[in-house]
C-alpha cells in the first residue's frame, strides 16, 4: 500500500498508532531523563575525582568506553523519539540502527565478560546499573514495543559502523598517547603515571604483561595489534549480525510492511512530509 501527501510521500507507520503513541512518548522521555542524569552524573565523577589526574583527564579517559558512546548515541535516539514517537527520516533511520546494535552490543558485552571482574562503589553503583543495564535493555524494549515501525532497510547494516569506528580510532590514539592513568579508589587502585590506558583487555596490545590482548574466542588470539584485529572482526561480524537482525525484526513486526522510501539526500523535516498511520496487514 502506497500512501502520499500533497506535499510529498509520507511516512508509513504501523507502530505505534492512536494511545500507543503517548505512551510510546513517555517511555522513551523516561529512559532518555535517567540515560541524561546517569551520564551527567558519570562525567562529574571523572572530573571532579582526585584521582582522576585533572578535569580533562579523568573526562578523554571516560570518554574512551564505548559504553560511553553506545549510551550517548541511545540517549540521543530517545530524546528525538520522546519529541516525535513516530519520527523518520535518513538521519534517524541511521542513528536508530546505530543506537541499538551499539547499545545491544554493550549489554551483552558486559554481562558476559565484564560484570565479574567490575567491583563499582558508592554512587558507581548506580552509574553502572544506567549504563549497563538500564538504557541498553530498556532502549531495547522500547524498539520491540513501539517501534517506530517499519524503518529499517539493509542499506543501514553496514553504514552502522561508521560511530563505532571513529570510537575506535578515537580510544586507540588516546591509549598511545595518554600518560596518565586516573586512580580507582573502589578497587583501590592508585593514579599512574607514564602509562597507556585502553578501556578494556581485548583491545589492551599488551594486557596484563602478556604482550597480547585479551582474547575474545579461547586460544584464538596473536601478540599485539594483531591480537587486537583478530577480537575487532568478532565484534564487527557480532555487530553486522546484530543489525541484520535488527533489519528481520522490523519487517517482521511490521507484518510484512517495508519503510517508506527517502528520496533526496537529508533528514525528512519534522513537518513534512507528514506520517501516515496505517493498520498492520
Amino acid at each position: 500500500m502506497s500512501v502520499s501527501s500533497a506535499d510529498g510521500p509520507a511516512t508509513l507507520t504501523v507502530a505505534p498508532r492512536g494511545g500507543m503513541v503517548a505512551v510510546a512518548r513517555g517511555y522513551s522521555l523516561i529512559v532518555a531523563l535517567v540515560g541524561t542524569v546517569t551520564l551527567a552524573v558519570s562525567l562529574t565523577i571523572s572530573a571532579t575525582n582526585p584521582l582522576s589526574g585533572g578535569a580533562l583527564n579523568g573526562i578523554f579517559t571516560t570518554l574512551s568506553y564505548f559504553t560511553v558512546w553506545s549510551n550517548i548515541v541511545a540517549l540521543v535516539v530517545n530524546w528525538m523519539l520522546a519529541l516525535d514517537p513516530t519520527r523518520d527520516g535518513r538521519l534517524f533511520r541511521w542513528l536508530r540502527m546505530t543506537a541499538l546494535v551499539m547499545i545491544v552490543i554493550t549489554g551483552l558485552i558486559y554481562a558476559l565478560i565484564l560484570a565479574a571482574s567490575a567491583h563499582p562503589c558508592g554512587i558507581g553503583v548506580w552509574t553502572n546499573i544506567g549504563y549497563h543495564y538500564f538504557v541498553p535493555w530498556a532502549t531495547l524494549l522500547g524498539f520491540l514495543l513501539f517501534g517506530p515501525r517499519p524503518r529499517f532497510t539493509w542499506d543501514l547494516v553496514p553504514k552502522m559502523m561508521a560511530i563505532p569506528v571513529v570510537w575506535l580510532v578515537f580510544t586507540l590514539l588516546h591509549g598511545l598517547m595518554s600518560v596518565t592513568i586516573p586512580g580507582d579508589k573502589c578497587s583501590g587502585n592508585p593514579l599512574q603515571d607514564g602509562a597507556n590506558f585502553y578501556p578494556y583487555p581485548f583491545i589492551t596490545p599488551n594486557y596484563d604483561g602478556t604482550g597480547a590482548p585479551s582474547p575474545l574466542i579461547p586460544g584464538v588470539s596473536a601478540d599485539g595489534y594483531a591480537g587486537i584485529a583478530i577480537n575487532l572482526v568478532v565484534i564487527i561480524i557480532l555487530g553486522l549480525l546484530m543489525a541484520s537482525a535488527f533489519v528481520g525484526l522490523d519487517r517482521l513486526l511490521s507484518r510484512g510492511a517495508k519503510p517508506t522510501p527517502l528520496d533526496g539526500g537529508g533528514d525528512m523535516p519534522d513537518d513534512e512530509p507528514e506520517t501516515v498511520s496505517v493498520p498492520a496487514r
